[in-house]
């Protein structure tokens, strides 16, 4: 029998929902930044990962 390893959630979707706790969790996690950072992105770009991405890039909150 083989494992479904299709990615669910926010990593399906590459949008960063706000308002569910599971999908705020993740991206903090992944990114290693605070809930306000985060929060402060997605207010500023959207909720597109890879705006958001860019976003930290640009201020230099990420470096990768």
């Amino acid at each position: 029998m083989s494992e479904n390893i299709t990615p669910t959630g926010a990593r399906a979707r590459k949008v960063i929902n706000m308002n569910e706790p599971d999908d705020v969790s993740y991206w903090i996690k992944k990114w290693g930044i605070s809930r306000e950072q985060l929060k402060t992105a997605v207010d500023y770009v959207g909720n597109k990962e890879t705006r958001v991405l860019d976003y930290l890039r640009w201020k230099g909150i990420l470096r990768f």
